[in-house]
């Protein structure tokens, strides 16, 4: 923080370039939703999830656009609440404001909580049961993952508190690693794809639930967009903001958009469901939240360990935005 230019009046330094935004937006939209949500999402739509996936994008990058606008003409780090302020009179910006404090408040808490999830689990893959360690003994059953939730929280509370430019440094590390992850993955199931082509049949029928189908995945994955906002939210510490908020905001969708769709196409054409499972989508939404994780073992070697650490690199990238 510096000292405004008008007596007792203080500005946050600007110290986050343009791709120090637009990771910091890559890395709240990538976060624990595109690990875990995909499989609850295949189950509703089928191999329609791709087409889940291209109206949801097409709705969020609208949206993007209109926070790329007002984030350039309004570069504070009020966010909504500073666009809702100039729109409408009195309480409105005030309630606004609190709804979004406590919606972060309460994200913030899951993310961490998380991270230590995501933890523990990582050690048992590797041998290590975390609740017989006698620092947890006697402990309610969910304490490690309490503990390491706290510990995550309060290592990322420090790095934002110490300034944007290390938080930008953190986001930075964190999403690239997670998109590398990512794209391990998909290259693992495209090379299945390219070298099989008879699995395209496991796109038919495409939609086998319909369009019902189809609006479920759009209402489950959803979330996976939700973080350019945090782009415009970063406006009062951007350099130049009028001209790299936008294009940040821009870029960020075109990132991730690819991904989600790469990530859905392979998930769905290089997997081979269980004996006495109907077919790869409906496989997908019995498992739910661990789909991602449990396609991975036919992926690459030592998919499921990769996959978890790329949803711990997520949910450390969401707490960083």
């Amino acid at each position: 923080m510096r000292a405004g230019p008008e007596s007792g009046s203080v500005e946050l330094t600007r110290d986050l370039g343009f791709w120090d935004i637009t990771l910091i937006g890559v890395g709240a939209m990538i976060g624990a939703g595109i690990f875990v949500l995909v499989g609850s999402a295949a189950g509703r739509a089928g191999p329609a999830l791709v087409l889940a996936f291209v109206i949801n994008g097409i709705v969020a990058l609208l949206t993007s656009l209109v926070y790329a606008e007002l984030g350039s003409a309004l570069p504070s780090a009020g966010g909504s609440y500073i666009f809702i302020k100039q729109a409408l009179p009195g309480v409105f910006p005030f309630m606004a404001g609190w709804m979004s404090w406590f919606a972060h408040a309460v994200a913030g808490s899951l993310y961490a909580l998380g991270f230590g999830s995501f933890t523990v689990e990582i050690l048992r893959v590797g041998g290590f049961e975390a609740a017989e360690w006698a620092f947890f003994s006697g402990l309610p059953a969910h304490a490690p993952e309490v503990a390491l939730g706290i510990f995550i929280g309060l290592l990322f509370f420090y790095i934002n508190f110490r300034g944007a430019s290390e938080t930008g440094l953190a986001g930075a590390i964190v999403t690239v690693a997670k998109i590398l992850v990512i794209l391990l993955f998909v290259a693992g199931g495209l090379w299945i794809l390219l070298n099989n082509p008879g699995r395209l049949e496991t796109f038919q029928p495409f939609a086998p639930n319909g369009l019902q189908g189809v609006f479920l995945a759009m209402g489950i994955t959803y979330v996976a967009f939700e973080g350019f906002e945090v782009i415009v939210q970063a406006g009062e510490e951007a350099k130049d903001p009028k001209r790299n908020i936008p294009k940040a905001v821009i870029t960020a969708m075109v990132i991730v958009i690819p991904i989600y769709l790469l990530v859905s196409v392979t998930l769905l054409g290089s997997i081979d469901p269980p004996a006495g499972e109907a077919s790869t989508w409906q496989w997908l939404g019995t498992v739910k939240e661990l789909g991602l994780a449990r396609a991975a073992v036919q992926v690459m070697p030592y998919g499921n360990l990769v996959i978890l650490i790329g949803g711990l690199l997520s949910t450390m990238s969401a707490l960083n935005a």
